[in-house]
């Protein structure tokens, strides 16, 4: 018996796979595909390589751009579907192999590409991905209904400040919208920092913490999703996020709260491909593409942008132990204050 061994590359905010299939055919031409397509995003991407079988040592194929990806171009279009499931648009994807680069690791690197757009797609159409190989083998393809980015933010509020009182639990709200199955939040600390005593070097970056994946009932729209965080679990997850330098001078330059809907296909694979538990490790395999196998589906992001924190939550994050030595800045009228052991030092 042969073995079927692939890698799928996924979004790293949502999951990750690592599936091995048994087949008794001989060698076939088996496409592997991921995709999501997002209306928020300027560019969309799609990733296309190929599975292999032999009954050597998984690290051959692994290495070997030949059993990894097409070495001819493939033909790649998205077909925008109208409400009676005529072709309206086709937007052929650009073969590249220059703008993403793989970190180095246990596959070869060497001959990785993907597909990209960079049109305007438009919510709640259907897209068709059609993918030809050009080798006489049938087309391969998938659909999926673009999600809206209308998710509605509840909490926080738009006028509402940020506090992190300690031992205190909070919430971010917002209502699925139509087609929607999963969500992934995040918060994001934006700041800037300088090195001591060069306060013209500034750079910005941003940290950003993940909170529990979430899904609803339904794909109709309107189901209030609640997500909790605490103040503790929020400065945990900055003190992950920001790297030590006692050297470096912070300063928080606002907070956003992002909400990553995902449908019901992308909420399907998800949980399939969760870590197996129990005494029953045998999963079921999923997969959206025709003539190949892999994930085409969508996702939208949505927001509350630039909020700030209030003066004691600015101040705990400050002065608390989690994120003492990572240099945040408090500014008075006349000071400049870091944390030293607990206590306000101001210069």
């Amino acid at each position: 018996m042969q073995r079927l061994l692939f890698v799928l590359s996924t979004l790293p905010l949502l999951f990750s796979c690592n599936n091995d299939l048994n087949v008794n055919d001989q060698w076939s031409d088996i496409t592997v595909v991921f995709g999501l397509l997002d209306v928020t995003a300027d560019t969309n991407w799609v990733r296309i390589h190929r599975a292999w079988l032999g009954e050597e040592e998984i690290r051959l194929g692994a290495e070997s751009v030949d059993s990894l990806y097409y070495s001819q171009t493939l033909n790649v279009s998205l077909e925008e579907l109208n409400a009676n499931g005529e072709v309206s648009r086709s937007l052929p994807l650009e073969y590249d192999d220059q703008s993403r680069q793989m970190n180095d690791g246990y596959f070869t690197t060497d001959g990785y590409h993907l597909y990209r757009t960079t049109e305007t797609l438009i919510a709640d159409r259907t897209y068709r991905l059609r993918i030809d190989k050009n080798n006489g083998n049938p087309v391969v393809y998938s659909e999926t209904v673009l999600l809206d980015d209308d998710l509605n933010i509840v909490r926080p509020t738009l006028v509402q400040l940020i506090a992190l009182e300690e031992n205190q639990t909070y919430s971010v709200e917002f209502d699925s919208q139509e087609g929607s199955k999963v969500f992934q939040t995040f918060m994001k600390l934006k700041y800037k920092e300088h090195p001591v005593g060069f306060p013209n070097q500034l750079t910005y970056h941003s940290a950003t913490v993940r909170l529990p994946v979430k899904d609803v009932n339904n794909t109709n729209g309107g189901v209030r999703v609640i997500v909790g965080w605490s103040t503790e679990s929020f400065l945990e997850g900055i003190r992950q996020a920001v790297p030590l330098d006692p050297n470096a001078r912070r300063y928080v330059t606002g907070i956003d709260f992002e909400v990553l809907a995902g449908n019901e296909d992308l909420h399907t694979y998800i949980n399939v491909n969760q870590p197996a538990t129990g005494i029953v490790s045998e999963r079921p395999d999923f997969s959206n593409i025709e003539g190949g196998y892999g994930l085409f589906a969508s996702r939208a992001l949505n927001g509350r942008y630039d909020k700030q924190f209030n003066e004691s939550g600015l101040l705990t994050l400050v002065l608390n132990d989690l994120t003492c030595d990572r240099n945040f800045v408090r500014i008075t009228t006349s000071d400049t204050c870091i944390c030293n052991a607990g206590n306000l030092d101001c210069q």
